[in-house]
């Protein structure tokens, strides 16, 4: 097999990448989580609200996206997602069109936060990772990191670009322009790419087929499963902490509010190298012992930005370290259930892995507000985070090898 051959993946369904990748920035979740910091001071200024109450509203995006994963991953398995995404992608862009309309008080604000988990159900990583995974083999590591680093990309862009608004015109504003990022950046790549998407049909550049693997009822009697289910919440959970609080915590710290908006691009552009990165050494080497290697130093970082004001290149350094440690373990949610259990039930799957995920934001984001609330500092909750960073690692290396699924192996077709 030539290098040619295997880069022609990409030759043939580059497209299908740069569309998941955008719509990856502009999905629900990676959305809500890069734009509420930048609305907790001026929401907190206008209506007294505490911190905690501001962040409670990414639990009730995820707690609904908990009962709409099981339904995405369960279509994911069944039908094209095209159409799906297309309709997410409107229905989530006016969502944020009605928060700077109608937003007067908590229970208007919440409400429509809940909404966004059911009108976007279909930018969930899910269907986009489906859609990559099934089309690619021999570079899948790398697909599916190019794909998600779209929430990096939402790091880099959306904490400046929704600052700029929120500063200058006011936060209603602010709203509008996180709703074009959906509406006009994502769902024309997948009107021109992903609308006739089929994640079932193997084409000259995927000749392996995308029926292999365990079952569902097999995954969930591997214990890999379950060790993988808590892996990621802690992870899910440290990550969510640093993304969603960093730009108050470095106000905290002595940083301007402008100031803190750009450092916190620094983030998202780390997060987009870790996607890559781990992606392309993934499709080379056994992942488990990769993910130390990117989890152990954002430990460390996470705690030392947590307890002191630093010069402000090594402050970004710290920055960058933790910001390459989220962008490799989310590369590893879709790729190692793609190594561990194969394609056969992917979306189911990865819905009940995806669980644990998004259950760690909806509980991680309010309880390091509520930490700011009690304690008038983020130590205590990045602490916590640190530990949850190195213990995840040390639990991916219990996973073992591979199994060696027909379809995986060069010779396949």
């Amino acid at each position: 097999m030539t290098n040619t051959d295997t880069w022609s993946e990409f030759k043939h369904d580059g497209g299908v990448v740069a569309a998941a990748m955008v719509g990856i920035m502009a999905s629900c979740i990676t959305l809500v989580n890069y734009s509420i910091g930048v609305f907790v001071i001026p929401l907190s200024t206008e209506f007294g609200w505490s911190r905690q109450e501001i962040l409670l509203a990414t639990s009730f995006v995820t707690g609904g996206a908990l009962f709409t994963s099981f339904i995405i991953g369960w279509l994911a398995d069944r039908i094209d997602l095209g159409r799906l995404v297309i309709g997410s992608q409107l229905g989530f862009g006016l969502a944020f069109c009605a928060l700077g309309l109608f937003v007067q008080g908590l229970t208007m604000f919440y409400g429509i936060y809940l909404s966004m988990a059911f009108l976007a159900g279909g930018t969930l990583p899910i269907t986009f990772t489906k859609i990559v995974a099934a089309k690619f083999v021999r570079r899948r590591g790398l697909a599916i990191g190019l794909t998600l680093s779209g929430t990096g990309l939402a790091g880099l862009v959306v904490p400046p670009y929704v600052g700029y608004f929120v500063n200058a015109y006011g936060w209603r504003v602010g709203f509008f322009a996180v709703a074009t990022l959906p509406l006009f950046a994502a769902m024309p790549l997948a009107i021109a790419f992903l609308r006739r998407a089929v994640p079932h049909a193997a084409d000259s550049a995927t000749p392996s087929p995308v029926n292999y693997g365990m079952s569902f009822g097999e995954a969930l009697r591997s214990w890999r499963f379950w060790m993988l289910a808590v892996a990621f919440f802690l992870a899910s959970g440290a990550s969510t902490g640093m993304s969603t609080n960093l730009v108050p915590l470095l106000i905290e710290r002595g940083y301007a509010a402008p100031t803190a908006a750009n450092m916190a691009a620094v983030f998202g552009f780390a997060v987009i190298c870790g996607r890559i990165i781990m992606g392309s050494l993934a499709d080379r080497f056994w992942a488990p012992p990769l993910a130390m290697a990117f989890l152990a130093p954002a430990a460390v970082a996470t705690y030392l930005i947590s307890v002191g004001h630093y010069d402000i290149n090594i402050a970004l350094l710290m920055i960058a370290i933790v910001g390459l440690a989220t962008g490799a373990e989310g590369d590893l949610l879709s790729y190692i259930v793609t190594r561990y259990f194969g394609i056969r039930a992917y979306g189911k799957i990865f819905a009940g892995i995806f669980v644990a995920f998004i259950s760690a934001i909806a509980i991680s984001a309010p309880l390091f507000g509520y930490a700011y609330d009690v304690y008038k500092s983020y130590g205590v909750a990045m602490t916590i985070a640190a530990v949850a960073w190195f213990v995840c690692g040390l639990m991916f290396l219990t996973l073992g090898p591979y199994p060696v699924w027909q379809a995986d192996k060069p010779s396949s077709a």
